[in-house]
């Protein structure tokens, strides 16, 4: 183009038809620019499109219209500072170029002040009465309020006067219509009318996919590819394809177009390499995702939710050293919002390790946060009465009770042995007495109220000791409950046979206790002590007198 410029000015005085080429090549030229920014925009590459304008200035110092674009584009990065120094340069550069005028209210807008934005739009339509971007411009600034929809309406039927086959035009009324209630399908028609008239036009088949995204998917999923496949570097498209699968939980999928978004844009939110991180770890990629989520992790600002998903990615890996390592981090971060969840799942990192005890403080510590979590509770209870620790496992059984809607039996079973356990029988009485009243048709809580009454019993060893027998009405009732199904509970039978022989053989009702041992070798025939016992019954051996002591000399 320079060479050009050079070229006509070596004739000397250029003539009126000269310049009027001139001005045509250049206006060509400047909008080649601008078509190459809007190409690199579509690879959401805001950076490289903002540089792709600056050069077009150096080489077009004087095109007011590259100042607008430039501006629109700085603000799509979100940097209103430039914008409106970009839009200020192109008045000052040439005042009769609407354009400025307008990006000048566009910030204007942003900012609220919708008076003065009116101010600048009316100029901007003096200077531009036929000017369809101009229009399609004050359209597209009026549309940063949603309660401007009929001013931006009214700007782009303008527009729609003025040219009726500008597909930019019927994007933008695609837009205004988009965020009102029940002008979906206005919208729908406006896009499809763009994409008619230039069937080149990717976005257009994009904002379809976004006008359905949340009504219909396999729609949006249809535009979205649609828009891939006439501009496979439309970045956005791309990145919304992976929230879409998202949304599917289709994790691969997710990861694959979010990749591909990523690739392509040079402008990527702060939290999109975290999304393809959260995308991987959703597909079970998980080596994959570590890497990703360690380069994020070295950040001096990591958040607290990339730490997170961070350890739960270690932790699927098998990573379990370096899990524990992040986590602590995570748990440390003074963003992080500890809930009991997250002692749950620290809980299960340090018992995969094999460090037990400290999974089980964690779990208390859940427990201190939300008390109720019948599972968790279960997991503290198991542990406490496996490791022989009656009191904690006492403690942890009151708070299950207490936090349940509906007494679980095996809480009071547990509370009960507990006490039994620390030889407080009376206490003991009355957990299994709730396990009876909770299960009458079953036998174990019969069996250890029995046990319980037992230990409360006189010393049978003791011949002064008053025995009171106070589990005998417990195993009668066992039996009563056992004996229809003796083989499922055949060794509790035997238990209460023992019992209820012992009874009636202490008190010389010899007959009862025979029938009862008997009853034992039907359980067990081969019981060496039953046999030894009846048999002492049957023959008893009469007892010796003791022999005189020698008389002293």
């Amino acid at each position: 183009m320079k060479k050009l410029i050079d070229l006509m000015k070596s004739y000397g005085k250029v003539g009126l038809t000269t310049a009027f080429c001139l001005g045509a090549v250049l206006s060509i030229a400047q909008d080649a620019e601008i078509k190459a920014a809007q190409q690199l925009l579509n690879k959401d590459k805001k950076k490289a499109a903002i540089e792709e304008l600056q050069k077009a200035i150096t080489t077009y110092p004087t095109a007011a219209k590259l100042y607008y674009y430039l501006g629109h584009t700085q603000l799509l990065a979100g940097d209103k500072a430039a914008a409106k120094a970009s839009f200020d340069k192109g008045v000052s550069s040439d005042p009769k170029e609407p354009l400025n005028y307008v990006g000048v209210g566009h910030i204007l807008m942003l900012e609220k002040n919708v008076t003065q934005a009116k101010v600048q739009f009316e100029k901007a339509i003096s200077l531009g009465k036929k000017n369809v971007a101009s229009f399609n411009a004050i359209g597209e600034a009026y549309l940063v309020d949603k309660n401007h929809q009929k001013d931006a309406l009214a700007m782009l039927e303008r527009a729609k006067g003025i040219d009726e086959n500008n597909a930019q035009t019927y994007l933008l009324i695609g837009d205004a219509h988009a965020p009102v209630m029940g002008q979906g399908g206005l919208s729908a028609s406006a896009y499809e009318r763009a994409g008619e008239l230039d069937l080149k036009l990717a976005v257009a088949e994009f904002k379809l996919g976004e006008l359905f995204m949340n009504t219909n998917m396999p729609v949006a999923e249809e535009h979205y590819k649609k828009a891939v496949q006439i501009d496979p570097d439309f970045a956005e498209a791309h990145r919304e394809l992976g929230e879409l699968y998202y949304k599917k939980k289709d994790g691969p999928n997710a990861a694959k177009y979010y990749k591909a978004y990523l690739d392509l844009t040079d402008s990527p939110d702060k939290d999109d390499r975290f999304r393809y991180a959260f995308f991987l770890f959703m597909a079970k990629d998980f080596d994959n995702a570590n890497k990703e989520f360690e380069e994020l992790a070295k950040k001096t600002d990591v958040s607290s939710l990339v730490l997170k998903f961070y350890a739960q990615s270690l932790l699927k890996a098998g990573n379990l050293a370096k899990c524990q390592e992040v986590y602590e981090k995570y748990l440390k971060h003074p963003d992080t919002k500890v809930d009991a969840d997250d002692y749950n799942n620290y809980s299960d990192l340090l018992i995969g390790q094999g460090k037990d005890s400290l999974g089980m403080n964690a779990l208390e510590k859940s427990i201190s946060i939300d008390q109720n979590q019948n599972d968790i509770l279960q997991k503290l209870i198991k542990y406490y009465f496996d490791k022989k620790n009656y009191i904690q496992a006492e403690r942890v059984c009151r708070t299950s009770i207490k936090v349940r809607k509906t007494p679980f039996t095996n809480d009071y079973f547990t509370l009960g042995r507990s006490l039994y356990l620390q030889k407080k029988y009376a206490n003991a009485d009355s957990a299994f007495a709730k396990v009876i009243e909770l299960q009458p048709k079953y036998t174990f809580g019969y069996l250890w109220s029995a046990r319980s009454k037992a230990a409360q019993d006189g010393d049978l060893s003791d011949p002064k000791a008053k025995i009171e027998w106070l589990a005998k009405p417990y195993y009668e009732k066992l039996i009563e409950v056992a004996e229809p199904t003796k083989d499922k509970n055949k060794s509790d039978l035997i238990t209460a046979y023992q019992y209820m022989a012992g009874y009636h053989l202490f008190n010389q009702e010899t007959p009862k206790g025979k029938e009862y041992l008997n009853k034992i070798l039907e359980l067990d025939p081969e019981n060496a002590d039953v046999k030894q016992a009846l048999k002492e019954i049957n023959n008893p051996q009469p007892q010796q007198k003791p022999k005189p002591k020698p008389r002293s000399k």
